[in-house]
């Protein structure tokens, strides 16, 4: 079907006379049909063309144009008209929020006031939120983002962000991560970007007059909590939060969604390396929409994927898994541990605790599971990745009940983390605090079980040597 060309309207008032402006001045031929001759000499147009008829529209004109009608009339004048006309679909009605009987006989044509006054608000309040964020930025000669340890694709767009907002009032802030970077596509992205994200270096924290925490809680941080003035993030409120600056959404997907908003609202632009790195942050924490998505990520998965680097983004979702942690999740899905519908993963002593995010993510597609615990010991840590399927389970709320007293610990229905310092602890002792933490109501007998088995996994042969499973080239 090619393009609308006409539209046909029934009726008086001023609402109806500025929608046949609104449409006639948008190039559509508009046929009115009304009982007011001042307004029929009102919305002189050329592409309108106006016809008096009778005052109570009892009957049909007998030249009567074709679909789509939009009626701009009372209940009662519009239920007249509704008997003549072609019993369709495509006809509208102008000027009317409540949903009557004969308005709910037809279609609305616009958006109601409500809901223009609600975007309204949230647009003041987005755009309110921003110039806080800017009169911050407004000086700082230092102004640092911060992102929590190993940083996601989210907590990297969330940062991204932050500083493209800061840098239209000329700070510069530095962009830092205060673990390491281990996964494949994370450090791809950075390289990706070309800007300067990197490791906290020493005395950054104490020299910044301003800092931002991303993605994040400074309560995150159980040693040292970073003293943050700006504080953005979509995880579950922490009571211990406070700062100058607090914007904190749980019930949204993604941090990057939040940074979206600001953007957007703003009318600040959004470059196509930036729309990249926003987009896949969002797509990363909400599963490409599927996994604790919202309206307003849905809303800002709409604004930035035009904007957005495609080709980068099917590269990235091309290259999961690194070719030396096949492995490392072969082992673990050998050595799962099924407890009704639960899988437990205990890996020992991980190169990189993204091992098991990898395979908890997998493990979690097993029919009959709803969630999945994949734990591992690095750089005197044991991590804890927890893994569910958002309906029988709350996986962020069992990260938190299970560990959040003897370390970080919390996340959503569907993902959660746990950190615990060890302080020197043989791997051995953490198969014990994993189950007894894990179990509490578990009786000791079988805890004890789940604990041997667990220790056996670990004693065991180690995942091979990555380098013992390629074929050596020809010679010559």
């Amino acid at each position: 079907m090619r393009g609308l060309r006409q539209v046909t309207v029934i009726g008086h008032g001023q609402q109806l006379a500025q929608t046949v402006s609104f449409l006639a001045e948008g190039g559509l031929q508009v046929r009115l049909y009304t009982n007011d001759e001042a307004m029929a000499d009102t919305v002189a147009h050329a592409n309108v063309r106006a016809q008096v008829v009778d005052d109570d529209y009892a009957a049909a004109p007998a030249n009567l144009a074709g679909p789509p009608y939009i009626i701009g009339l009372d209940d009662e004048a519009a239920a007249r008209v509704r008997t003549w006309l072609p019993p369709i679909r495509s006809v509208f009605l102008v000027g009317n929020d409540r949903r009557s009987k004969v308005a709910a006989n037809l279609l609305p044509l616009m958006p109601s006031a409500a809901h223009y006054r609600r975007v309204m608000l949230r647009r003041l309040a987005t755009v309110r939120r921003v110039d806080a964020l800017l009169d911050l930025a407004r000086g700082a000669k230092r102004p640092l983002i911060l992102m929590y340890a190993d940083p996601d694709p989210d907590a990297v767009g969330a940062a991204l962000g932050l500083a493209t907002l800061w840098r239209t009032v000329g700070a510069q802030p530095a962009i830092r991560y205060t673990g390491e970077i281990h996964r494949f596509q994370n450090k791809l992205l950075l390289t990706y970007l070309r800007e300067d994200i990197d490791q906290l270096h020493d005395d950054e924290l104490a020299q910044s007059d301003l800092i931002a925490v991303v993605d994040a809680q400074p309560g995150f941080w159980k040693d040292a909590p970073p003293p943050a003035r700006v504080v953005i993030d979509h995880h579950p409120v922490r009571p211990d939060t406070q700062a100058e600056f607090v914007d904190l959404r749980p019930l949204y997907g993604s941090t990057s969604t939040i940074l979206t908003e600001y953007l957007v609202e703003a009318d600040i632009a959004i470059n196509r390396r930036l729309a990249t790195a926003l987009l896949y942050g969002l797509a990363s924490d909400t599963d490409d929409l599927q996994r604790h998505a919202s309206g307003a990520d849905i809303k800002a998965y709409d604004a930035l994927l035009p904007r957005a680097d495609r080709s980068f983004l099917a590269r990235l979702n091309k290259s999961q898994v690194p070719m030396d942690m096949l492995d490392w999740i072969a082992w673990g899905i050998s050595h799962r541990v099924v407890f009704d519908d639960l899988i437990v993963i205990h890996f020992g002593v991980v190169p990189t605790p993204d091992v098991m995010v990898q395979s908890a993510d997998l493990a979690l597609l097993t029919a009959g599971i709803t969630w999945v615990v994949c734990a591992g010991v690095h750089d005197d840590r044991l991590t804890v990745i927890f893994r569910g399927d958002g309906h029988r389970q709350d996986v962020g709320k069992r990260a938190a009940s299970a560990f959040a007293r003897i370390g970080s610990a919390g996340g959503h229905k569907t993902m959660g983390r746990a950190e615990i310092p060890l302080r020197g602890e043989h791997v051995d002792a953490t198969v014990d605090l994993l189950i007894d933490n894990l179990f509490k109501r578990m009786s000791p007998a079988r805890r004890g079980q789940f604990i041997r088995i667990l220790r056996n996994h670990l004693h065991g042969p180690a995942p091979a040597d990555p380098a013992a499973m390629q074929f050596p080239p020809a010679k010559g």
